[in-house]
């Protein structure tokens, strides 16, 4: 299989968008590709997972009322057996004093006081033992009518409830795919670039595949044939192989994007870059085999590969390429350089590589 190196440009400018975005959740094409192909489905899972929580609360709603019934009705029987208990108290209190005050006149003085308190306390827990009890479970009472209007709630407005708790996720679901939609053109080249480095993966591994291959010229290359300034130099996938260096430029164009007028010619991008590489490389002191006739040059080769349409012309310098035809093209060309002097070629490239 072939050595790769770096992610590819479209890949890393669709990530750093996305997460500028504040959308993590993607790490490739395949796992977008499936989010778009499941968006329905994740949109009713949100839906199914807030009904599947308001049944749970439901029932948990329907035990705790039960529960709180249970203890209200523990607390009454608890407090009418206190208040029982303590009538009983009262009346043998009432009882002891009536003999007292009974006995003689300063016994009177002594405890008429005592049992009148206790005669008012004996009327005040027979005449308001109901009171007593509605007191003593007046907030258990109060938590069971807030647990019914909840469940009455509940059940009576289920699925407005499930909409409106699932509304915040869907909303966010629906931001990611309206960001996806916008970033159609970027991930349209980012699936055509890892297209063709699946592509190129399944040759042997002396083929040494770099993505996104940048070089920054201070001061500039001036090309003379066309009187340019070239500043910088951007590939898509740079390749080295024995028969030597493929610069490849990746398009997932459209028929109408190959016969717009509004998009720069890919042919021009890449006879630029090419220049500006095979000076680079043919000048650096990159130690080749040598050859008894004089120094070898490290030959460049210019590729477009079409991953849709592709124009039916030949171009001066460049080739066009399918997906199908890639690998063909590729190792159709005999070998010119050992595996050490690829191996030097790829050591320095990256080496220089801003």
């Amino acid at each position: 299989m072939a050595q790769i190196h770096g992610q590819i440009e479209s890949l890393k400018k669709l990530k750093f968008e996305l997460r500028s975005c504040g959308i993590t959740r993607f790490n490739s094409i395949k796992e977008i590709n499936d989010f778009l192909f499941n968006f329905q489905h994740e949109k009713e899972a949100i839906i199914n997972n807030q009904r599947e929580i308001l049944i749970n609360e439901i029932n948990e709603l329907k035990l705790t009322i039960k529960e709180n019934r249970d203890k209200c009705e523990r607390t009454k029987s608890k407090t009418l057996t206190e208040i029982e208990v303590r009538i009983d108290a009262i009346r043998i209190n009432i009882d002891n004093l009536t003999v007292r005050v009974n006995k003689s006149f300063i016994h009177k003085i002594l405890y008429s006081c005592r049992l009148k308190k206790q005669k008012e306390l004996l009327e005040y827990f027979s005449s308001n033992t109901p009171l007593i009890v509605s007191n003593a479970i007046k907030n258990i009472q109060g938590i069971i009518e807030n647990s019914e209007n909840k469940l009455k709630n509940f059940n009576e407005n289920n699925e407005l409830i499930i909409n409106e708790r699932s509304l915040p996720k869907i909303r966010k679901l629906n931001t990611v795919k309206k960001t996806i939609e916008d970033l159609h053109p970027i991930i349209a080249g980012a699936v055509g670039e890892s297209l063709v480095v699946k592509e190129i993966e399944k040759l042997p591994d002396d083929y040494i595949l770099i993505n996104d291959y940048y070089l920054k010229f201070n001061p500039p290359i001036y090309n003379r044939n066309t009187k340019d300034k070239i500043f910088s130099i951007q590939i898509d996938h740079l390749l080295i192989t024995k028969s030597g260096i493929y610069i490849l430029e990746t398009k997932n164009w459209s028929k109408k994007s190959v016969e717009s007028l509004d998009l720069r010619s890919p042919v021009e991008q890449i006879t630029r870059t090419s220049y500006a590489l095979f000076l680079i490389v043919n000048d650096a002191k990159i130690r080749l085999t040598e050859h008894h006739w004089g120094d070898k040059q490290i030959p460049i080769k210019n590729l477009i590969v079409m991953i849709n349409e592709k124009p039916n012309v030949d171009f001066k310098y460049v080739k066009v390429k399918s997906l199908k035809e890639l690998n063909n093209y590729l190792t159709y060309f005999e070998p010119i350089l050992t595996e050490k002097e690829v191996d030097r070629i790829v050591k320095y490239l990256i080496r220089i590589q801003n």
